[in-house]
């Protein structure tokens, strides 16, 4: 199964994300902080079945980092 980033960032966010482009940071989504980043990791790592990097964590930086992961699987 194929998961969409912001389905996922919704479902992490727990909350409807509307986004203009995939540039846009991860920081700057509303509701985002640090403990829904450890959710997304542990989220992504769990659709991908395989531990991310900590290189793959690091970039995980905006919208389009989360849908690049997803395809990437």
């Amino acid at each position: 199964m194929t998961m969409q980033a912001i389905e996922l960032l919704a479902e992490v966010l727990r909350s409807s994300v509307s986004v203009a482009s995939h540039d846009v940071p991860l920081a700057e989504l509303d509701g985002w902080d640090s403990l829904k980043g450890v959710r997304l990791v542990l989220r992504l790592e769990e659709i991908v079945g395989r531990e991310l990097s900590e290189d793959d964590i690091e970039r995980l930086q905006s919208v389009g980092d989360v849908d690049r992961i997803l395809k990437a699987s």
